[in-house]
């Protein structure tokens, strides 16, 4: 439902088109039972969501949600308006190897869509937006909007939020107002969901555009990040679950991250991308904003199974109960089948982004082979989704 060929700015103006799915038209599913799965205290029809980034505003997360989507992320807010980078953000890629790993220096091709591609559920793609966002007051009355969905029990939905950099400052004054932006965008967040009800905050750590790149892969300030983050939310006395994305860690690094944000984090959602030099087939830059950019979709699947299989594993070793901190298995997810093996792998709840873009259908997919039951319908692109 988003047009690669548009730049992020069309595609938040216009909202989803049903012209980029396989049957040019809406999914509308509506689950026939009381939900029989949780996560956080949270009822879900079924355990399956949307990752942070292609659900651009409101009318993206509403098409999800009536698609069967139980938990989307809203995509990254911030405290300020943040531009996009430049086009194209979205190309088609093509490897040489059948899965991309993180600790490889990746090269990939990247060419424009091509019709067959909106229909290639083994689709992977470039992701270079930069985090953009709208003004707080913009995205704050946007997601107030959906605050009709909290009232259907089985679904949820998440604001995922991140910090924003200052620019010509010292180190120590950029980590200071980093910090304090924290500080100012959960205060943000956790004021939009308690007018709507929602409970679910996610911080972006695995955005490499920030005082580290990536953030995550420092992991004292990642820490810190998240200890200032629960400080806010326990001063505000908010119910609200904090969740924190990040991207490929190492046994020891993951060791590290869990022990220390145990009793801080409710869940961690990995991964978020695996980056790559992506070149035209003429050898040149491919991408409007620079070489290097993050991969999704089927090439990333085995690097999420594998870094969800050791979360889950540490988890286990530390003695970490699943109440304590829940995982969110996220990459690659473009059929039942890769959704059964993030479940296998240890992940509590499940989440596609690529697999979602151009096939709504997923979610029913899923709900089928876990034999949850449903009706569905398909609506023209007419209906306000």
């Amino acid at each position: 439902m988003y047009n690669a060929s548009a730049s992020y700015e069309e595609n938040y103006i216009k909202g989803p088109d049903a012209r980029f799915l396989v049957e040019n038209k809406f999914p509308k599913i509506i689950y026939k039972e009381k939900p029989r799965y949780e996560f956080l205290g949270i009822p879900l029809h079924i355990p399956f969501g949307v990752a942070a980034g292609p659900l651009l505003n409101s009318s993206y997360v509403k098409a999800a949600l009536h698609a069967g989507f139980c938990l989307p992320v809203y995509k990254t807010v911030r405290s300020r308006v943040w531009p996009c980078n430049k086009w194209p953000n979205i190309l088609a890629i093509h490897a040489d190897s059948s899965s991309l790993f993180a600790e490889i220096n990746n090269e990939v091709i990247g060419i424009p869509f091509k019709k067959e591609d909106y229909l290639n559920k083994k689709i992977s793609i470039s992701n270079s937006f930069g985090v953009p966002s709208q003004s707080e007051d913009r995205w704050n009355a946007d997601f107030q909007s959906l605050k009709t969905w909290n009232d259907m029990p089985g679904y949820n939905v998440v604001l995922s939020f991140q910090a924003s950099r200052e620019n010509n400052l010292t180190t120590k004054e950029t980590k200071i107002a980093f910090y304090n932006d924290i500080e100012k965008v959960v205060k943000l967040s956790a004021e939009c969901l308690n007018n709507t009800g929602f409970s679910i905050i996610e911080m972006n750590l695995s955005c490499p555009n920030e005082v580290h790149s990536p953030l995550y892969k420092d992991l004292p300030s990642a820490i810190e990040s998240v200890k200032c983050a629960r400080r806010v939310l326990n001063e505000l006395n908010a119910n609200i679950k904090l969740v924190a994305k990040i991207g490929v860690l190492s046994a020891k690094e993951t060791n590290m991250f869990l022990s220390e944000s145990v009793g801080f984090l409710d869940a961690i959602s990995a991964i978020n991308t695996v980056s790559a030099n992506i070149r035209n087939p003429e050898g040149q830059m491919a991408l409007g904003g620079s070489l290097s950019g993050g991969i999704c979709g089927s090439l990333i699947f085995e690097q999420g199974l594998s870094m969800v299989s050791l979360i889950a594993e540490t988890r286990t070793k530390l003695g970490i109960q699943k109440k304590e901190m829940g995982i969110v298995g996220v990459g690659g997810v473009v059929s039942a089948k890769e959704f059964q093996a993030y479940l296998q792998a240890g992940a509590d709840v499940v989440q596609a982004a690529t697999g979602m873009m151009w096939n709504l259908n997923l979610a029913s997919e899923i709900a089928q082979a876990l034999q949850v039951p449903f009706d569905k319908r398909l609506e023209d692109p007419s209906h306000d989704s």
